[in-house]
């Protein structure tokens, strides 16, 4: 579904991810693990097209994807949950669910999206500036979730945010992998986390793939030696 070859991209004359290959198949949950500073970000925001690659190259549904703009990768159903939430603060959740819509080609917000997150309906004309980190986390999902995307990007979706909403956004993410064909990338700083969702794992270290593995072969402190400072 998604096939990406000696990727390389980064910001002005650095380089920030080099040689990157990721195969992610139909209905498949990847986790993208690693410290700070790299590369996780920077590979979801060269897949969305925020950042255009210097080499390699992005196959998504059989298509070359790389030199395409970000919005024409929306349409084509890749959906994209930031670091940082970057909600519209000063507009209502209802709003903000709206702009989610026009990423894809969906009409009306579906009702699962209230199902999955009630709290974005009792409060759909708060400003999303006035909700908590854990409800904003939950409108950036939702609103990336009501474009109905194909595939999804989750940048540390989990990050300073309470256990039972990390639990609900885990809730979530098992339903969609049972319940449509929908792929992802999760970057994730917590293994715990990524072993219940995922089905395979990749490190990044230094901008480059130093581990993967299934999820069911994972060595954790395999891993932890890579995440510690």
């Amino acid at each position: 579904m998604l096939s990406i070859k000696g990727l390389e991209a980064g910001y002005e004359e650095s380089m920030v991810i080099r040689n990157i290959d990721i195969e992610v198949d139909k209905n498949q949950v990847i986790c993208v693990m690693g410290r700070n500073g790299v590369g996780k970000s920077t590979l979801l925001k060269t897949i969305i097209g925020i950042l255009q690659s210097k080499n390699g190259s992005i196959h998504y549904q059989d298509e070359d994807i790389t030199k395409t703009r970000s919005s024409i990768r929306a349409q084509k159903g890749i959906g994209y949950v930031p670091q940082g939430r970057e909600i519209f603060p000063k507009m209502t959740v209802y709003e903000n669910l709206l702009i989610g819509l026009e990423a894809g080609n969906e009409k009306r917000i579906d009702e699962k999206i209230y199902d999955y997150f009630p709290i974005l309906k009792d409060f759909a004309k708060r400003n999303g500036g006035d909700l908590s980190g854990g409800q904003q986390q939950q409108l950036a999902i939702a609103r990336a979730l009501v474009s109905n995307p194909s595939f999804l990007l989750l940048d540390e979706p989990t990050e300073g945010i309470q256990p039972n909403i990390v639990q609900l956004i885990q809730n979530v993410i098992v339903d969609i992998k049972k319940t449509s064909a929908t792929s992802m990338i999760l970057v994730e700083q917590n293994l715990n986390f990524a072993k219940s969702v995922a089905d395979y794992l990749y490190v990044i270290d230094h901008g480059s793939v130093v581990y993967k593995n299934p999820i069911d072969k994972v060595e954790d402190e395999e891993v932890y030696r890579y995440l510690s400072v």
